[in-house]
């Protein structure tokens, strides 16, 4: 008797019937069969998206240096033109990448004028009826036409009827008011000799026949201002324009005239290479590429001390395009003649880090040595920057190996998610068999310990008969 109430007391101790905890046992054994599995899965999301982030940063870094590179990809972007006036009172200077260097001699002997015409005084303050009928306004070869009408046939209405035209093709209408009478003005919006304006009307009314003007009628109007263009003379030749913007009088170069010159005192403009604009152009191009090698650095670096490696260390497509920016950089340029073919002639050099430094004064040197060989050696057909250009848009093109890399991790991602998805069902399916494997056992043993209890309560029973009958 005494060894059956020392097993019920031991299950109670342990827990066993209806004391024991099913659903956290379950978790532990779905947790401990599962674990290898989740960790490798985990291990494997992890490197994928670590991949991933290095592979956009290494598509980012070649995206912001190829701008850098693009600026200099052709002789035309390198070969930037200084342009310089004497007397930027006078006339200023700008100089497209065709200007040939040289200095010129140029007299402004007068500037191009709009035509500007005022009306002859007409009675009252505008809004009197000057009759109806068209009047034809023509600015140069171009003309537009008004139908003054009963109800808008004032002076005031005609201006405003000009104004508003929607085939105008230049003419400003505005009144001047003085006193009992007002004054019709007619500018043109446009300067030179060409753009001349003439008004004609088809009506008999004396008022909107004030308002012609043409060869025969010009005492209706006086001239403010006549239709003229502007006249240059630049290196002794003598130049007209329709407007004070004279270009390619000068290969290359356009002129704006703001003042006459003083009689035989020419302004000089000075058109140069603009070798301030190129050295900013190529440092900012050494600048981006330091930022690209640093990138690249750290995605393929590798820390002895820490050791942690980077995300691409070692990796075949972080290794070949480092190697054939290299190449490109110091390779020198086919079809440059002369002791200079290369960056490192120019002043650029790649340090042991792999970094560019630019030594501007040789550069500078270079530069005013042959301007033309250094930018060929840059821009030039198979020069650095075409190259690197065409190289680095190759990288960044679909089917390229950054192309095939991003899709091959993007695969991966969604092999990964499908395993997650995976493991997850079958974590449900073992927690479901457990849980009632454990609760079948836990009601199992929760009956044992009921009928240990009643058989213990049976021998305690006949223990006291058996007593009471022996006394």
């Amino acid at each position: 008797m005494a060894t059956t109430s020392a097993t019920a007391g031991t299950l109670q101790a342990l827990g066993i019937g209806s004391g024991i905890d099913v659903n956290s046992l379950v978790t532990q054994l779905v947790t401990s069969e599962l674990q290898p599995d989740t960790a490798r899965i985990s291990r494997d999301s992890t490197q994928v998206a670590t991949q991933l982030t290095a592979v956009g940063q290494l598509k980012g870094a070649l995206s912001t240096f190829q701008s850098a590179v693009n600026a200099l990809n052709s002789q035309a972007d390198f070969q930037v033109k200084a342009a310089v006036s004497s007397d930027e009172k006078k006339a200023t200077v700008s100089a497209a990448s065709t200007a040939a260097p040289g200095v010129y001699k140029v007299e402004v002997n007068s500037l191009a004028q709009a035509q500007q015409l005022r009306s002859n005084p007409i009675t009252g303050d505008g809004t009197s009826s000057l009759g109806t009928g068209g009047l034809t306004l023509t600015l140069g070869s171009k003309s537009f036409t008004i139908n003054v009408t009963d109800d808008k046939s004032s002076l005031n209405a005609i201006r405003d009827a000009i104004n508003s035209a929607s085939d105008n093709p230049g003419i400003s209408a505005t009144i001047v008011h003085s006193g009992s009478t007002s004054q019709l003005i007619l500018s043109s919006n446009n300067t030179g000799a060409a753009n001349e304006i003439t008004v004609a009307t088809d009506s008999n009314n004396a008022g909107l026949q004030s308002l012609i003007y043409d060869n025969s009628h010009t005492s209706n109007y006086t001239e403010i201002q006549g239709a003229a263009d502007a006249s240059v003379t630049v290196a002794g030749i003598t130049v007209t324009s329709a407007t004070n913007t004279v270009a390619n009088a000068i290969d290359g170069v356009t002129i704006n005239l703001l003042a006459e010159t003083d009689e035989n005192t020419p302004i000089k403009l000075t058109i140069s290479n603009d070798t301030s604009t190129v050295l900013n152009r190529v440092q900012t191009f050494v600048n981006s590429y330091n930022t690209l090698q640093g990138v690249i650095s750290q995605l393929g670096s590798y820390d002895s001390a820490s050791q942690k490696a980077g995300p691409l260390l070692g990796d075949a497509l972080l290794t070949g395009i480092s190697t054939q920016l290299r190449r490109t950089l110091s390779n020198p340029v086919a079809g440059v003649n002369g002791s200079v073919n290369t960056l490192a002639g120019l002043g650029i050099t790649t340090s042991k880090d792999g970094s560019l430094s630019l030594d501007t004064t040789k550069f500078n040197k270079a530069v005013s040595a042959n301007f033309n060989t250094v930018s060929a050696i840059f821009g030039g057909a198979g020069g650095v920057a075409s190259s690197l250009s065409t190289y680095v848009d190759n990288q960044l093109a679909s089917g390229s190996g950054i192309d095939s890399r991003n899709k091959t991790l993007a695969t991966r991602q969604k092999q990964i998610t499908t395993q997650q998805a995976a493991i997850a069902a079958r974590q449900a399916q073992l927690a479901t068999r457990y849980t009632a494997q454990f609760t079948a056992m836990d009601k199992a043993l929760a009956q044992m310990q009921q009928t240990s209890s009643y058989l213990t309560q049976q021998f305690n029973t006949l223990a006291k008969i058996s007593s009471g009958n022996s006394g």
